[in-house]
C-alpha cells in the first residue's frame, strides 16, 4: 500500500514538473506575447482604478431605489391593486431599470428598483420621480416617497412600540423627533428610513393684522 502511494505522488510530482517546465519555456521562447499579455493586464488593472468606486467599504450592488406609498385602513389587497401595481406599471418604462420587486402590508405598498450596472445614482433618482409624476396617479393624493437603499449599506431594522392606545401617531412622533435625530448622531449613519404611521402635521393661520380692529385713545 506506501509503495502504491508513494508511486501516485511520485507520479503527480512529475506531471507537475513537466507542466510548469513547458510554462517556463513557453514564456521564454515567445516573449512577444508575454510582453503583449502583460501590456492589456496592465492597461485593463489603470482603466478599472479610474473606473471602479474604490472606498473603505465599497458597495459592489447596482442603484436601488424603495418607493414607499402609505395610506391609513386600507388592506394589503386593496394596497396592492390600488397602490403597489399602478406604480409597478408606471415605473416599468423607467430608463436603465433591471428589476421591479414589490410588497403589500397594511396600510403600506412597498416597491424596490433595481437599476442596470453603471447608471449613476442622481439619474436614477430623477428619472424614478419624473415616471411617478407622469405615469402614476394614486387615490385619496397619496404621493409615493423615494428613499435610496443598499444591499450592503442597511445596518438592521426595528419597530417602535408603545402601550395600548398610545396611538400611531404619536409613535411616529417619537420615531421622527426622538430616535431619528438620535441615530443620525452616530458616526457612519447616513440615512434612517420611516415606514408605516401618519407623520404629526401643524397647521399654521396667518391673521392680516389690516383686519383687525383699531382703536385711538381718546382725548382728555
Amino acid at each position: 500500500m506506501g509503495h502504491a502511494l508513494s508511486a501516485i505522488v511520485g507520479a503527480l510530482f512529475a506531471e507537475a514538473q513537466r507542466v510548469l517546465k513547458g510554462l517556463v519555456v513557453f514564456g521564454l521562447t515567445r516573449r512577444p506575447i508575454i510582453l503583449l499579455a502583460l501590456l492589456v493586464f496592465v492597461a485593463a488593472g489603470i482603466a478599472a482604478f479610474f473606473k471602479l468606486n474604490i472606498e473603505a467599504y465599497p458597495n459592489p450592488a447596482p442603484v436601488i431605489l424603495e418607493i414607499t406609498a402609505q395610506t391609513a385602513g386600507q388592506s394589503a389587497e386593496e394596497m396592492e391593486r390600488y397602490y403597489t401595481i399602478p406604480m409597478e406599471v408606471g415605473l416599468s418604462t423607467t430608463p436603465g431599470v433591471d428589476i421591479i420587486r414589490s410588497t403589500s402590508f397594511y396600510g403600506l405598498s412597498f416597491v424596490r428598483v433595481t437599476f442596470n450596472y453603471g447608471i449613476d445614482y442622481y439619474f436614477a433618482v430623477q428619472q424614478a420621480a419624473l415616471s411617478l409624476q407622469q405615469n402614476v396617479s394614486l387615490p385619496n393624493n397619496v404621493s409615493p416617497q423615494i428613499q435610496a437603499s443598499s444591499l450592503v449599506g442597511e445596518v438592521f431594522r426595528y419597530q417602535v412600540v408603545g402601550p395600548p392606545h398610545f396611538g400611531l401617531t404619536n409613535l411616529r412622533t417619537i420615531q421622527d423627533w426622538v430616535l431619528q435625530r438620535r441615530f443620525l448622531t452616530v458616526p457612519g449613519v447616513v440615512q434612517v428610513n420611516t415606514w408605516g404611521a401618519p407623520p404629526r402635521s401643524t397647521r399654521s393661520r396667518s391673521i392680516s393684522t389690516s383686519s383687525m380692529p383699531t382703536t385711538s385713545p381718546s382725548p382728555r
